[in-house]
């Protein structure tokens, strides 16, 4: 598991997540199995009683304090609060959850400036991966597997074509999902699995990727800021700023209101002139 740093753009629902992460190989035997039982279940496992959560981490009360302890809490309480917080935004819309503060809809200079900051969020939160990447996807003894979800399959075959140019047994998994029985058939241990995953995340796109890593595949996950849930038994993550996205989608929403409110304004002028 590669450490990262912060993401850039992280929010404050996955700076526990991130910790967590981030200690996995810090963490004592124990508290590493309560780790991995949250980020299998996170956060809703987290917000169990402190013996509901041991079982579920096959582990001892005194250890879940403890964990929740390391990771800055002074009680399993102030844990399950900010876990509650997380679990909050994570409900709200997708639109909610990234604020768009520029005003003046004609100002397109805001787009190019949105644009260079998710580039340059994407290249840092690359940095500190890209080595542990590139030895990965280079190791010809292994085999790729590119897959996406409805949109980010795009992205997927994009690579899935580059990749192919430059080295041997790379497949990209086709969008239809009950093809993919086919595919994990060719997964094997030590195989490269890279996952396109963002919100609002596919339910079969994480079995795909949950089976593929049961086999013993590496995952590499890209996803946004967000997370999607799997993150949980990723090799590599590289999380991508998204705001842009929602920025664009609010102009377009407001262009859509505008163009409406001027269509029902020609129908009442019409139906005045009637």
């Amino acid at each position: 598991m590669i450490d990262l740093p912060p993401p850039v753009e992280l929010a404050a629902e996955t700076s526990l997540q991130e910790r967590v992460r981030r200690g996995l190989n810090s963490f004592a035997e124990a508290e590493r199995r309560v780790a991995h039982a949250l980020l299998g279940e996170y956060p809703m496992a987290g917000l169990k009683t402190v013996a509901r959560f041991a079982r579920r981490a096959q582990t001892s009360g005194p250890t879940i304090l403890r964990f929740a302890s390391r990771l800055g809490f002074d009680s399993y309480a102030a844990f399950q609060d900010c876990l509650r917080t997380q679990t909050q935004i994570r409900l709200q819309r997708p639109l909610m959850r990234y604020p768009v503060n520029e005003a003046g809809a004609q100002d397109y200079s805001h787009i190019a400036r949105k644009l260079r900051q998710n580039i340059d969020g994407v290249a840092r939160n690359l940095n500190a991966v890209l080595p542990a990447i590139v030895a990965l996807l280079s190791d010809q003894d292994r085999g790729i597997l590119c897959i996406g979800g409805r949109f980010s399959g795009l992205i997927a075959a994009y690579l899935h074509h580059y990749l192919r140019e430059l080295r041997p047994g790379v497949r990209l998994v086709r969008d239809s999902s009950a093809a993919w029985a086919d595919d994990l058939l060719e997964v094997r241990p030590g195989g490269i699995a890279v996952v396109f995953d963002f919100r609002r995340y596919q339910r079969d796109v994480h079995d795909f990727a949950k089976v593929a890593a049961a086999q013993g595949a590496e995952i590499i996950l890209v996803t946004d800021i967000w997370y999607s849930p799997i993150a949980a038994f990723v090799t590599i993550l590289v999380p991508c700023p998204v705001s842009l996205a929602a920025f664009i989608r609010q102009r377009c929403d407001r262009a859509r209101g505008g163009r409406d409110r001027h269509r029902r304004r020609r129908g009442c002028a019409g139906n005045r002139r009637a």
